[in-house]
């Protein structure tokens, strides 16, 4: 059924279900994963600013490879540098790069001053995916 799922994960709690799910559909249809994780700045004043380490991205992406690999499922992942506003983008243009045909991910809870502030992630890349969506809750 699905044969590259990318899969965008963060460092909330939410990550775990999210790589619960990828776990079992992958295990289930042989699919290898691609994970994926923003490392996000953002822009104050004339400034660019990350809002985690390097090495704290990674370990997050390492964390989860090592999970999905031990499971013995085929997966790779990394870490991309994108200002908050362009994840979405950068999460579908990975998926199209990569033949992807399912992506899951979860939501971020923002409350509702974040979400007047801006679209959330899930929601704009369901509004744009060309492939299935899995958004775990």
């Amino acid at each position: 059924m699905y044969k590259h799922i990318l899969t965008a994960i963060d460092s909330s709690p939410r990550g775990d279900r999210v790589l619960d799910a990828v776990e079992y559909l992958a295990g289930v249809t042989g699919a290898d994963v691609q994970v994926l994780h923003a490392e996000e700045r953002e822009i104050f004043a004339d400034q660019v600013v990350d809002l985690e380490t390097d090495e704290e991205a990674r370990a997050i992406v390492d964390r989860a490879v090592a999970r999905l690999r031990g499971a013995g499922i085929t997966a790779e992942g990394e870490a991309i540098h994108v200002l908050r506003e362009g994840v979405p983008d950068n999460i579908l243009a990975r998926a199209r790069e990569l033949g992807s045909d399912l992506i899951v991910l979860g939501p971020r809870h923002h409350g509702r001053l974040g979400a007047l502030l801006g679209a959330s992630v899930s929601h704009e890349v369901s509004l744009h995916a060309s492939v299935s969506l899995l958004l775990v809750v």
